[in-house]
């Protein structure tokens, strides 16, 4: 179920941080991913593809929202981006390591960056100058009436400037060009084509087909049985009804075996069947980093025009934009999630 993830402002570089239908404790991890790149934070203003678990602390929970103040690191680590990059954020209970829920965060427009605190320093600071200056200036004013006027003495000053131009005879010189005319190029004699280059097109035209045709034999014979022995190693790791082991090694297992498009959707649909809301999800967000199709219908799960009753996800608005987003950074010519996401958005 998706989380509904917000942050309001509090003060520069500081902001409150709401997790609502969140069903776990206050003793909470956070791991923060962008949609631009599927990388996510390592530290402040850092980014990278390897998982980075932040632990948060001094929240509490109250009615299924976790709350509480989150610093620098997040803040200006999420407002320093581009306006049209979204952030999912995934929270781990580090009581039952076993639940995790994610969500979009939205923020909200009184959350500042730390640098807004600077820039009120020095507006105040600037204030504060300027209203100095004017004093003074004034109380200059006001000596200066009391004061008598002084004429200042003028002097004449005669200044005499001598130009000297002095004049360098010009030299002329000479270049002399020497014209070498080009020997003349006598044609060459026609050599006749002798029977040797024909007979060496012959040998290379053959030898070409004979590569074509251990090609085609190799790949025919000796490899046939290679697709249909991976196929079978595929479905059998991939299977949702042979899932011996915890759901995070079985999709590792899973996709190291580097199931096609349709496999991995009908692998999703598996697990929606069976209730295994963890693998659907957990591959749904693999994978839609960098497919458009997968992230197309990772999206219509959420979207609540497509969306059908389900125990793994629930129709969220936000949500839904962040993968259609997604899904358009991969394939920008998506006309359905580009409609989808104009509708969503206004």
């Amino acid at each position: 179920m998706a989380l509904r993830i917000e942050l309001e402002g509090d003060k520069p570089g500081i902001a409150k941080f709401l997790a609502q239908k969140w069903s776990g404790s206050a003793d909470v991890d956070l791991l923060i991913q962008r949609n631009q790149d599927g990388y996510y934070l390592s530290g402040l203003n850092q980014w990278g593809p390897e998982k980075n678990w932040h632990t948060v602390t001094n929240m509490s929970v109250d009615n299924e929202q976790l709350s509480g103040l989150v610093g620098e690191w997040l803040v200006d680590s999420l407002l320093s981006q581009e306006n049209r990059v979204r952030f999912l954020i995934e929270i781990r209970d580090k009581q039952n390591q076993n639940y995790t829920d994610r969500g979009v965060v939205s923020i909200a427009e009184t959350v500042f960056p730390s640098s807004a605190l600077n820039t009120q320093s020095s507006i105040s600071d600037e204030i504060e100058q300027n209203t100095l200056e004017s004093d003074k200036v004034t109380s200059n004013l006001v000596e200066s009436d009391d004061s008598q006027s002084v004429e200042p003495e003028t002097e004449e000053q005669i200044i005499e400037i001598e130009n000297e131009v002095i004049a360098e005879p010009e030299k002329e010189i000479e270049t002399e060009i020497e014209v070498t005319p080009a020997p003349a190029i006598s044609p060459q004699p026609t050599k006749t084509r002798s029977k040797l280059g024909l007979f060496i097109i012959i040998f290379v035209i053959l030898l070409t087909l004979a590569g074509i045709g251990v090609g085609v034999w190799y790949f025919l014979f000796s490899q046939g049985k290679n697709p249909l022995t991976s196929l079978t190693q595929s479905n059998n790791q991939c299977n949702v009804a042979n899932v011996t082991t915890d759901d995070l090694s079985f999709i590792q297992q899973c996709l190291q075996s580097k199931p096609d498009t349709d496999t991995v959707i009908d692998i999703i649909n598996q697990a929606k069947q069976a209730n295994k809301c963890n693998i659907a999800q957990r591959l749904y967000a693999n994978q839609s980093l960098l497919n458009a199709k997968v992230a197309l219908l990772y999206a219509k799960e959420y979207d609540v025009k497509f969306y059908q009753d389900n125990q793994c996800f629930k129709a969220d608005k936000e949500t839904a934009i962040y993968w259609y987003e997604t899904s358009l950074n991969n394939d920008p010519n998506n006309e359905l999630a580009k409609e989808r996401l104009a509708e969503l958005q206004k």
